[in-house]
């Protein structure tokens, strides 16, 4: 009935949807209930997703999914949720939060202090890389929030 293809051809074609910046935010919830992981952090990333849905997707089973909403580039997200994201036990999760630059560097230096290596060292060069007084801070385990 179906080619063997049909679902990964179906999830990329989602996927590509997920990516159109016209959609409304009834189109980006629908989305972003997919049964796809791929389709779910796709819009998860997006920086006009609405704040309820990126709420319901941090809590999302997928990895994946949580890694996209730690890289939403979005302002305004709570400080509260980047906490939450950065206990994640997911590394993928962990290391987008750093990447993000809207990240607050309050949440980041507490990271630089953690016990996992890799955490504390991608975080502490991510607060070396802004100079100044945010690279003394970064250093001493401290950091303004923005």
């Amino acid at each position: 009935m179906f080619s063997e293809n049909y679902s990964r051809q179906t999830a990329l074609a989602s996927v590509q949807r997920a990516l159109d910046h016209n959609l409304t935010d009834n189109e980006l919830y629908a989305l972003a209930r997919s049964e796809e992981a791929k389709v779910r952090a796709a819009v998860a990333e997006r920086p006009g997703m609405p704040l309820t849905t990126l709420l319901k997707l941090a809590e999302d089973v997928s990895p994946v999914v949580r890694a996209g909403v730690a890289r939403n580039p979005r302002a305004d997200i709570p400080e509260d949720l980047h906490r939450q994201l950065a206990g994640d036990k997911s590394p993928e999760v962990v290391f987008a939060l750093i990447e993000n630059p809207q990240v607050p560097d309050s949440v980041i230096a507490k990271l630089a202090r953690q016990v996992h290596k890799e955490y504390a060292a991608a975080a502490r060069a991510r607060l070396a890389s802004k100079g100044g007084s945010a690279k003394l801070l970064g250093r001493l385990g401290f950091a303004t929030s923005r």
